[in-house]
């Protein structure tokens, strides 16, 4: 019975050491780096930075407005993610179109940086297309608009408090006449 806590007490002792070096090799300041690969005692410590070589420094917002004869309504900013639960760290099933959405932000912000804008093949893109079908069939649009626009805008900071905001992408006009026709049937 003792020889079983005894070899409990150092597996556990083991494991939680190693979870603080792991955690430590993880953190931005790499100055624990060099005391974890050297030496008899060298910890094999898997190297997983969340934010990596090039952390992430601008966030992307989705705007989108209908369009009808009368004009364009005021841009709209989209939510892409929304409040999550307490036990989302653990368990976040609901994660999946909010993921979905967001990656399809980035491949359009990324492709469209690629190809210089060319709207033409962003539009042939699968971003594009989840982007547009998103917008057009399942935010609300005014009764009268025949067509709805989104745009893609960064976000990042300058100086101080200060954000800068940069347009990446807006979008041709999507028409609304095939979704208005399913609402009323």
């Amino acid at each position: 019975m003792r020889g079983e806590r005894w070899k409990t007490a150092a597996v556990t002792t083991g494991l939680a050491t190693w979870l603080v070096v792991t955690a430590a090799g993880q953190l931005p300041d790499t100055r624990f780096d060099g005391l974890l690969g050297k030496g008899a005692w060298r910890i094999p410590v898997p190297n997983w930075r969340f934010f990596g070589p090039n952390p992430g420094t601008k966030d992307v917002h989705l705007l989108y407005r209908d369009v009808s004869a009368s004009g364009a309504t005021p841009w709209e900013q989209v939510p892409v993610t929304g409040d999550r639960p307490w036990y989302a760290l653990v368990w976040n099933a609901r994660n999946r179109s909010p993921k979905a959405l967001f990656d399809s932000l980035q491949s359009i912000t990324t492709f469209a940086a690629t190809v210089r804008g060319d709207l033409d093949r962003i539009e042939k893109s699968f971003g594009y297309g989840f982007l547009a079908e998103y917008v057009r069939e399942h935010l609300p649009h005014d009764p009268v608009a025949e067509a709805t626009q989104f745009l893609l805008m960064e976000s990042f900071p300058s100086r101080g408090d200060d954000l800068e905001i940069i347009p990446v992408f807006a979008s041709r006009e999507i028409g609304l006449d095939d979704v208005k026709r399913e609402l009323c049937e």
